[in-house]
Order: structure tokens, then C-alpha cells, then sequence
């Protein structure tokens, strides 16, 4: 059947955006959806393997994958059995079950950290319930954040995650800057911001403040600005600052979570927290998260102690039967080793293009997530680096390439599945070459 003109495709989806945003405030369902690139939301109609396909059925190689979600892509047919699966079972919830069990035994198997688990929904809520248990297995208030680093919308934590620079306060001591209206104007008073990659200002912050900090909270990589790792020992001195002032380190592992291995983040660096949350590709695509930790601190939860996180959708059989097949997916021999043989072809070809284009452009990679920096030439460390990339040039990019049937949604990470191939990837670097010297053009250069 023959595609309707790009006109048609433009018009529908605009139709629909204006249909939809006089019942969803901005017309979407989450603020992240809107696409400032495109000019509306990207309708998607359904996905396969590593393509989604738009309200006309025309594909697109996903370069966005559920913003890390779809680690194994579209309609795995090993989630897809298991979640049938549970359908069969009566859509359970609010009950216990054995898949539960089996599948925190798993968790312990494989994540250095664990060795009890408990399962919730949203990383928000997760990491939410986590802070509160490290408050209640110290008895202290404070935490410790770094610029920059994201680790959901629950009121005592957004904070800092993309602050405007001039607001920031001294790039050495940041301020707590709230990252929506209606947060209560004390609600930061007991987190202390400090710049990532940092060991005087992290030193500083324990020496000032390390009797009254529940937790260290961290994304071991920092994937919420791009791609930043921990610089050679930070990792391990967040480690020994903890354990000097009797805090806790948190590894919030929502995007790291089974990223580069298995085991996480912490596998990967050789740092074992005390707490961590896991989530998004842990899912498999399916909404779940995990809060998985030491013992000593595990058993503070109620019904064995005083901190409290229950709810009716949590452990739900759906979810719980799609972490366990993703699970097995990861285990399976070779698995990331396949994984690896797309990343190097992809990174090598992309920088190859940039190289060719001219385009001022760094990219910074860790398995098969990545971030991209326009109009920044050195490495990206922390947050005020990645503050200053040109957006504008990243929107004129990101619709080029949806023009050429690849869709990056406009954010700070991108990455894409292991359903990708290299034939997939061939078609992206086309048509990131395209997009590129689109760029180029815009910039007034020949």
C-alpha cells in the first residue's frame, strides 16, 4: 500500500495534538512527551523489535527506546509470553505470589547490594521510599545530591537536576534549586547539592555536614546529563565517605539498571552501595521498579520495622513476570557481548560523521545509552558542561533525523535495544550524516 504524502503524515498528527490537547494539559500524558523538534508529541501506533510506527504505519528505528525502558526492544516475545502469562492467572493484584519471591531471589543473585528486595512502581515512588528508609536506618535527616543528577519528582528530591546557571549558586556549593512550582519553600532544606566529579567540594560537604546525612544519593553514571561517569575514584571515595561519617550510599539504578551488565552500575564500577533502586530496562518495557539493599538496612521495613511502603499495585503479577523473563534475557550467554558488537559499530561510525560534517558535537557513550553535546568540544564531567550545549542545534538535528525515518525524542540520553542489528544502525549513521550536514546548512557554513 502506497504512504499517504509527508503533508498527510504532518496533518493527522497535528490534528490529533490539537485534539488531544483539549483534554491532556500541553496534550500529552507526561511532560517529557512533548517534542519541541517535531513540533507536536510522536503518535506511535504500535512497535516491533527496534521500530516504532507512526499513525500511518510508516517505521522509525527508535533511538529513544522508551528513554531506556525497551532495553531488549518492541514486543519481545519473552515479555510477551510472560505477561500473558500472568493475564491468564486472573489479573492478580493486591495479593502475594510466588513469582515475587523467585524473582527478588534473582535480584539477589546478581546485584552485588541485594540481598533483600522490595517492589514498587514508578522509580519516583521507589527511590522516594528508599530515602525514607535510609532516614529511618540512621535516624538522620539530611542527604547529600549532586548537580545534575535526577532521581524522580517526589518533592524532597527534585532538586537540581537541570538548574538555569544563573540560578544554580557557586558552581563549588550549588544551591538546592526546585525543579517544579508548588514545592514547599523548606522542602530543601535538608538536601545538600554538590558538583559531580568533585572530591574536595564531596570532602567539604561530609566535613560540614556528614553527622547530620542519612545517604549519599547518586546516579553512579550520570545518564540524566548525557553520558558522565564517575572520574577514576570517585566512585569508591563516595564509598569511604559514607562509611567515615556513618551515612549511607544510594545508588539510584533506574537507567543503570542491567545497562551495561547485569549486575548494574555497581558491577560495572566495583562499588557496592548499601541501598539501590533498580528500574526501567529491569522491566523489561513493563512498569516496575526495585528497592534492593543490605539486610541491616532492609530489615527497617515494615512489618519488620517502623519504615513504611506498601501499596495496592505493587508486586504486580504482570510486571513481576516481565522483570523475570528480562531477567533471563540478560543471563542469557553472549547476550551483552552481541550487545557490544553493535555499540562499537554504531559509536565508531557516528564519530566518523562528525568528524566529516565539522558540526562542534561531543559524544559520550557507556553501553547503549549515550548523550550528545552540541557546541562542546572537551569531556563532559559535570553538570554545568553539559549545561551549556546548544540546544537549538540539537532540535534542528533530532527533526532531520525524524525526517529520515530515525526518531531520537529531545532529551538528555538517548540509546537504543538489543533488538537493534547493525543493518539498523547503518540506516541511523545515514541518516545522522544527513541530519548532520541539515546542521551545517543552518549554521550558515558551506
Amino acid at each position: 500500500m502506497a504512504r499517504p504524502p509527508e503533508a498527510a503524515l504532518v496533518n493527522r498528527a497535528a490534528e490529533l495534538y490539537d485534539f488531544a490537547s483539549r483534554y491532556l494539559p500541553g496534550g500529552v500524558c507526561a511532560s517529557a512527551r512533548a517534542n519541541a523538534a517535531i513540533g507536536h508529541p510522536f503518535y506511535v501506533s504500535r512497535g516491533d523489535g527496534a521500530l516504532l510506527y507512526d499513525l500511518d504505519g510508516r517505521p522509525y528505528v527508535d533511538m529513544c527506546t522508551s528513554h531506556g525502558a525497551s532495553l531488549l526492544g518492541h514486543n519481545h516475545p519473552g515479555i510477551k509470553a510472560a505477561v500473558q502469562s500472568a493475564l491468564d492467572a486472573g489479573i492478580l493484584c493486591a495479593n502475594e505470589t510466588e513469582h515475587a519471591a523467585r524473582l527478588a531471589s534473582r535480584i539477589c543473585e546478581l546485584v552485588p547490594c541485594a540481598e533483600m528486595v522490595r517492589f514498587g512502581g514508578s522509580g519516583t515512588e521507589t527511590v522516594m521510599h528508599g530515602v525514607r528508609l535510609a532516614r529511618t536506618a540512621t535516624g538522620r535527616n539530611r542527604l547529600i545530591k549532586f548537580e545534575g543528577h535526577f532521581h524522580g519528582y517526589a518533592d524532597a528530591l527534585n532538586f537540581s537536576v537541570m538548574p538555569p546557571l544563573d540560578q544554580a549558586g557557586p558552581a563549588h556549593a550549588p544551591r538546592a534549586y526546585p525543579e517544579s512550582a508548588g514545592m514547599p519553600a523548606r522542602a530543601g532544606d535538608d538536601v545538600i547539592v554538590v558538583p559531580f566529579n568533585d572530591p574536595i567540594a564531596l570532602e567539604a560537604a561530609f566535613a560540614s555536614h556528614g553527622h547530620e546525612v542519612a545517604a549519599l544519593l547518586m546516579e553512579p553514571v550520570n545518564y540524566d546529563q548525557g553520558c558522565i561517569e564517575p572520574l577514576p575514584g570517585f566512585a569508591a571515595l563516595c564509598r569511604q565517605l559514607c562509611d567515615r561519617h556513618g551515612a549511607l550510599l544510594f545508588f539510584d539504578e533506574v537507567l543503570t539498571a542491567c545497562r551495561m551488565g547485569v549486575g548494574g552500575a555497581q558491577a560495572y564500577l566495583g562499588v557496592t552501595p548499601d541501598l539501590c533502586v533498580l528500574g526501567k530496562a529491569f522491566g523489561g518495557g513493563m512498569p516496575i521498579s526495585a528497592l534492593a539493599g543490605s539486610r541491616r538496612v532492609m530489615r527497617h521495613l515494615k512489618p519488620l520495622g517502623h519504615s513504611q511502603m506498601s501499596g495496592t499495585y505493587l508486586a504486580h503479577p504482570t510486571a513481576i513476570a516481565a522483570a523475570l523473563a528480562a531477567l533471563d534475557a540478560y543471563s542469557a550467554p553472549g547476550y551483552y557481548e552481541r550487545l557490544d558488537v553493535v555499540c562499537r559499530h554504531f559509536y565508531a561510525g557516528f564519530q566518523r560523521c562528525i568528524e566529516r560534517s565539522g558540526v562542534v558535537l561531543r559524544l559520550q557513550f557507556l553501553g547503549p545509552r549515550f548523550g550528545l553535546y552540541f557546541g562542546v568540544r572537551e569531556p563532559v564531567t559535570h553538570y554545568r558542561q553539559a549545561a551549556v550545549k546548544d540546544h537549538a542545534a540539537e532540535r534542528v538535528f533530532i527533526r532531520a533525523c525524524f525526517e529520515r525515518g530515525v526518531f531520537f525524542q529531545p532529551s538528555a540520553h538517548h540509546g537504543f535495544s538489543s533488538a537493534h542489528t547493525v543493518g539498523h544502525m547503518d540506516q541511523v549513521l545515514l541518516a545522522i550524516e544527513g541530519a548532520l550536514a541539515d546542521l551545517r546548512r543552518e549554521q550558515g557554513e558551506p
